[in-house]
């Protein structure tokens, strides 16, 4: 963080080596952003987009009515247009510039989400609506549709593993394999400390609650097109559809998906560990095949 002669305050936020600049003159905003992305902070990398927060007393663009939170957000013709009950903006993604209007009680976080998703499938890699864990140095994956068991496998791996998220990971492919990213992005686990790091990722895990744990391959086509469906905010957008099934379909050939059956206790280790050496590559036709503990 450092300040310049204005008393701007120019933060510099890495997540999965993405650098975003947010500048803001806004003391409250500037302790608010200090203590949530402190672990993220970078002290001298140049921003691939800057943005500056214009705080606006009693700002509202949309009326909070009860039901799902509202995010509306576009990327065309190379521009992100985003709104939310209290923040409003736009970002040039060519020139790399943009303004975020927003309520001196509003947070970024939705914003940046939506942000680094575009980020993220530019420079191919993804964010992901998932839950993502280390263990022992590897990364493991865990997502599925809202219920399928992110957070509660997220609790459960917590007692072997350090869970970088339960709500959003970042994967970042590569020539020989693919890396796992935490991002400061989260679910139920608010309160949770925000942990800047990373491991190559070992394991893609589909989840399906059950009365056992065992593992399933899935066909490399379905596996693609359920990390594409697990993809948020751009998966809604045509114009970059293209783009997000060439990301997904790199990611699932280095990192095959597989279907996690489990129970409620975290006996899913003993089946990820005992059984990933012996599932194939690419699963059988109709992906029936699988192996139980």
């Amino acid at each position: 963080m450092t300040i310049n002669e204005q008393s701007r305050h120019r933060f510099l936020i890495n997540i999965a080596d993405f650098v975003v600049a947010l500048e803001t003159d806004d003391q409250a905003v500037v302790g608010r952003l200090y203590s949530h992305y402190q672990e993220f902070l970078s002290p001298t990398e140049p921003p691939l987009i800057t943005v500056t927060l214009k705080v606006t007393p009693g700002a509202l663009f949309i009326t909070p009515e009860p039901g799902a939170w509202i995010i509306q957000a576009s990327y065309e013709a190379n521009r992100l247009v985003y709104c939310s009950y209290q923040e409003q903006g736009e970002v040039d993604l060519v020139a790399g510039r943009g303004v975020l209007e927003m309520a001196p009680e509003a947070q970024v976080e939705n914003f940046l989400r939506v942000l680094y998703a575009w980020l993220c499938l530019k420079n191919q890699a993804l964010l992901l609506h998932a839950a993502g864990v280390i263990r022992d140095g590897q990364g493991y994956v865990f997502f599925g549709p809202s219920g399928a068991g992110k957070t509660t496998t997220s609790r459960l791996a917590a007692r072997a593993a350090h869970v970088v998220s339960d709500d959003l990971v970042i994967i970042r492919a590569g020539e020989e394999g693919c890396t796992l990213y935490g991002v400061p992005f989260r679910g139920e686990f608010s309160d949770a400390p925000r942990a800047n790091l990373q491991a190559p990722l070992r394991g893609l895990f589909r989840l399906k609650q059950d009365v056992s744990h065992y593992l399933k391959p899935i066909p490399h086509v379905k596996g693609v097109a359920d990390l594409v469906a697990a993809s948020p905010f751009v998966v809604r957008e045509l114009s970059l559809s293209g783009t997000l099934l060439s990301v997904c379909n790199q990611i699932a050939r280095l990192v095959p998906v597989q279907e996690l059956h489990f129970k409620r206790d975290d006996g899913f280790w003993k089946v990820i560990h005992g059984d990933m050496a012996e599932i194939p590559q690419a699963a059988s036709s109709d992906g029936r095949s699988g192996y139980r503990r």
